[in-house]
C-alpha cells in the first residue's frame, strides 16, 4: 500500500510539470515578428495605466479591468507604423493562457496569436480557422460567441475568454494610442 502510494506521488511529481506547462505555440519574440514580418524594428515600452484610463478601458468591456500597466509592442519599417500589439492573459476553464493581439494603425484587429494554452480542452482556439474571425473587427463590434464569433464544440470558455481578451486589447489601444499613453 504505501510503495503504491510512493508509485502515485512520483507519477504525479512527472506528469505535474508537463500538465501545468502545457502547449507554447509561439516565444513572445516570435509572435512578434510574425506579426509584424516587415518591420526594420520593433519597439517595446511598458505604459502605466491611471485611474482615468483604467475607468474607460473598464467601460468598454463591461468588467473592471486588473491591467496597471501593459506593453505596448510598435512595429516598424523606417518610419511608417505597421502596428501594435499586446500580449495578455485570460483564464480558460481554470488555468490562464497567454495571447497576443496585433492591431492595424487604424485599431482595428490584424492578428490574433495563441502564445501558450495549459487547458486539457479548448486549444481548438489555437487553430486559424478561428482566431481569423476577429481579423477587422474593432470596439463597434460585439466580439461576443453567438453574435460575431462562432462557437467551438468543447471549447466554450475558451472562445468566451479569448474573446473578452481582444476586445481587452482593443479598449487599451484605445486608451494609449487614441487617449494619451494611459493620461
Amino acid at each position: 500500500m504505501a510503495s503504491e502510494r510512493r508509485r502515485h506521488a512520483l507519477l504525479l511529481a512527472l506528469l505535474l510539470p508537463l500538465l501545468v506547462a502545457g502547449s507554447v505555440y509561439h516565444t513572445d519574440e516570435e509572435a512578434l515578428a510574425l506579426v509584424f514580418p516587415g518591420a526594420t524594428r520593433v519597439s517595446s515600452r511598458s505604459v502605466a495605466l491611471d485611474d482615468t484610463a483604467r475607468g474607460q478601458i473598464s467601460a468598454r468591456v463591461g468588467y473592471p479591468i486588473r491591467e496597471r500597466a501593459v506593453v505596448l509592442h510598435e512595429g516598424w519599417r523606417g518610419e511608417e507604423l505597421l502596428g501594435r500589439a499586446y500580449i495578455l492573459e485570460e483564464i480558460g476553464k481554470t488555468l490562464p493562457f497567454r495571447f497576443l493581439v496585433a492591431l492595424h494603425p487604424d485599431g482595428t484587429v490584424d492578428q490574433v496569436l495563441l502564445l501558450t494554452y495549459r487547458e486539457p480542452r479548448g486549444f481548438e482556439i489555437e487553430r486559424d480557422a478561428f482566431r481569423q474571425q476577429y481579423r477587422g473587427k474593432s470596439l463597434a463590434d460585439p466580439i461576443r460567441r453567438g453574435a460575431d464569433i462562432r462557437n467551438v464544440s468543447g471549447a466554450t470558455l475558451s472562445v468566451d475568454a479569448l474573446s473578452r481578451g481582444v476586445r481587452r486589447a482593443l479598449a487599451i489601444d484605445e486608451a494609449i494610442a487614441h487617449g494619451g499613453e494611459g493620461r
